[in-house]
């Protein structure tokens, strides 16, 4: 083999390790880049406060705690003698956020994870509803689904289970000026829980739009 033949042949090698190297490191670079470095979401989270829902009605009567109330029997209500709210348990499926100057095609699912709360039970700390990774965007409205609700009433010494009426099905959390989501950070809402209304026939019902109490992050 002649010296221009060994150049070609050694050059021809060289140019293979080259390309194959190459090929080598794009296939790999992808899993030792962190993805954290790629993403471009942040963290959105909704909580309820500690502090346990207040009772009102409709019938002039004032708080008697925020554990429970008693009903009276009035003529409007002759089938309901004094009951006495024990707990109220709702469950909230999934969570919508909405983004600010956007219309109603601007709504998004952010989780449809099921979270059960006793509006009644106070805590140590806010309650989490929901957390999880959105777009970088300004949330104005957020929009809890609730799947169920119920009271466990007393009367006369008797437990019963009554529904709670939610309107639309939906508790709605105004943010004002809106909640800024930024990328790889967390921006969190503790919202207050809603007020539960007693009618004057005996119906219990929530209040459907929510105070925010406050606003944390994004940090």
């Amino acid at each position: 083999m002649d010296l221009a033949t060994r150049k070609m042949v050694y050059y021809g090698l060289l140019g293979l390790l080259i390309a194959g190297s190459t090929i080598a490191v794009f296939r790999v670079a992808p899993q030792v880049v962190p993805v954290q470095f790629l993403a471009k979401d942040g963290t959105f989270a909704v909580y309820f406060n500690s502090i346990p829902s207040d009772i009102q009605s409709n019938q002039g009567m004032s708080n008697l705690g925020l554990q429970s109330i008693i009903q009276p029997l009035t003529p409007n209500n002759p089938g309901i003698s004094h009951f006495t709210i024990i707990s109220l348990d709702v469950t909230i499926d999934s969570v919508m956020i909405h983004k600010s100057g956007t219309n109603d095609s601007g709504w998004m699912l952010v989780s449809h994870g099921s979270t059960t709360i006793d509006l009644l039970k106070p805590s140590s700390v806010s309650v989490l509803i929901a957390s999880d990774k959105v777009p970088a965007e300004n949330v104005t409205l957020v929009q809890l689904h609730v799947s169920n609700a119920t009271a466990t009433v007393t009367a006369l010494g008797v437990l019963t289970v009554k529904p709670v009426v939610v309107s639309s099905g939906n508790l709605k959390i105004p943010i004002g000026s809106g909640a800024s989501v930024e990328p790889q950070m967390t921006t969190g809402i503790v919202a207050d829980r809603p007020h539960i209304v007693i009618q004057g026939d005996g119906t219990i019902r929530l209040t459907p739009v929510l105070n925010v109490d406050s606003v944390s992050g994004p940090s």
